[in-house]
């Protein structure tokens, strides 16, 4: 069977020592900008990316890092991301590696692209990896359960309840830096005025360090800031609604950097998804 082709490497992850030397040096030497920095219980990141070519470097200083064989919390290698054209070579290689007998995960679809994950004989961590568009708002693949609510607003089912979804989700944003700002209860207040409401509550959450210099680039942009994720009781169970970030993206005019550090709004999701 002929392995589907490939387009080139999407990001690269590296464990180091310590992020701020290296982002220092990697931002001199290659001219790299950074994105943001992420402060995780188990390992600290900085994120670069080339604005020449767009391709995203993750530095990694994890909490430990054992000797012996390959393990991507030492320093050196922590997983490579290659690149595919369209979201549809995904299932190809999803099909081409259960051909060869390669252990791998499912094709995983985020709200900035999709992922597939497996790894080498070396235990190497490998991930085939398609970008959504930019510009593809409203008409890219979602994952099976979430649909469009309105243009650009992105619809997400839980298979939580309302406040336990609302709970995961503060302990993932907690968890990867993200200030919790507030939690505003709809239907607690909707009682109060003896009106009956379904569960919904709305979890405002951002990180300064990431939001800040996008609106100091699209001072606009703090009419949507911080993000509101929207967690409500719906006929086909929980659902999480947020503006996408590609939308806000595009709305202000951010640069492929602010664009890219407003992202991982997505990714947070994944913690409660169907």
């Amino acid at each position: 069977m002929t392995a589907p082709a490939l387009t080139g490497i999407s990001h690269l992850d590296l464990s180091v020592s310590d992020v701020e030397v290296s982002a220092a040096w990697y931002e001199q030497v290659f001219g790299f900008t950074r994105v943001r920095r992420v402060d995780l219980p188990s390992r600290t990141m900085v994120v670069l990316i080339s604005p020449g070519t767009g391709l995203v470097v993750g530095l990694n200083a994890h909490a430990a890092r054992p000797d012996g064989p390959f393990d991507e919390r030492r320093v050196g290698l922590d997983h490579v991301g290659f690149a595919v054209a369209e979201r549809g070579d995904l299932d190809a290689w999803e099909a081409h590696l259960t051909a060869h007998g390669v252990e791998h995960s499912p094709v995983a679809d985020t709200g900035s692209g999709a992922a597939l994950v497996f790894r080498d004989p070396d235990h190497i961590q490998l991930e085939m990896w398609w970008s959504k568009p930019a510009t593809d708002v409203g008409t890219s693949r979602e994952p099976e359960g979430a649909t469009m609510a309105t243009s650009g607003t992105i619809r997400r089912g839980s298979r939580y309840g309302v406040e336990e979804t609302v709970h995961r989700l503060t302990d993932a944003a907690r968890a990867r830096g993200i200030t919790v700002f507030a939690t505003i209860d709809h239907a607690l207040g909707a009682r109060s005025a003896g009106i009956d409401m379904p569960e919904t509550q709305v979890l405002i959450v951002g990180n300064p360090a990431v939001g800040t210099p996008a609106m100091l680039a699209a001072p606009d942009l703090a009419l949507a800031l911080p993000t509101r994720l929207l967690v409500r009781a719906a006929a086909s169970g929980t659902e999480v609604v947020f503006e996408d970030p590609a939308a806000l993206a595009t709305r202000y005019g951010l640069t492929p950097e602010h664009a890219a550090a407003l992202g991982g709004i997505s990714h947070l999701v994944t913690v409660v998804e169907t």
